[in-house]
């Protein structure tokens, strides 16, 4: 936008000034035209290198943000639910609100989900369990809304139970979570007083 009203500027004072005649008025019509064009140009400066100073500190926030890990590069977590969760809606995420083991911070409890630090190698885990024969349940686990693991239990007997484990390599950046697949089935997980459905995970490698 400063750049814009500059050039325009610019483009006034040359049609101007090719209408001028050297009289005392237009030289002083044009000295204050130069004028404001200088305040403008200062201005638009001043502009930029705020804008210039508000992105690096956002990259800088960012970059604090993401790299959490404790001084010998340990990551790990591990999170369960404490009570039942019903009515489930298709993709709705599973927020497991009570921590077991968080080293590193990455895992979030606000929204149930993983936010890998660092570029590498991770194992991660979570498993589902079901209390009447007549229920079943699907969940899966995904890495920026993409599906890399799945579990489905339940419907045969009680108290069944259904896990998954995946290496994957994720980016620094990327976001895991648990979510609910359908709601086809019975949308409804059980808690059983926590530590059976469960979302953990580590860094096995860093790059």
């Amino acid at each position: 936008m400063a750049a814009l009203r500059i050039c325009l500027i610019t483009a006034c004072l040359m049609s101007m000034s090719r209408g001028f005649l050297l009289d005392d008025n237009s030289l002083q019509n044009l000295l204050n035209l130069i004028s404001q064009e200088k305040k403008l140009r200062a201005s638009a400066e001043l502009q930029i290198n705020q804008l210039k100073s508000d992105v690096a500190s956002m990259r800088a926030n960012h970059q604090s943000s993401l790299c959490k890990c404790s001084a010998a590069g340990v990551v790990a977590f591990a999170a369960t639910i404490t009570s039942d969760i019903t009515n489930f809606g298709t993709h709705q995420p599973v927020v497991f609100d009570k921590v077991i083991t968080n080293v590193g911070g990455a895992y979030d409890v606000r929204h149930g989900s993983f936010r890998a630090p660092v570029d590498g190698i991770y194992m991660l885990s979570f498993s589902a369990l079901q209390g009447q024969s007549s229920m079943w349940i699907g969940l899966e686990l995904v890495r920026d809304n993409m599906v890399i693991a799945r579990v489905k239990t339940g419907d045969n007997g009680y108290w069944n139970m259904g896990s998954n484990v995946v290496n994957v390599h994720l980016n620094a950046g990327d976001d895991v979570w648990v979510r609910h697949m359908s709601d086809s089935d019975s949308k409804h997980v059980v808690a059983d007083k926590g530590f059976f459905t469960s979302f953990s995970g580590q860094l096995i490698h860093a790059d």
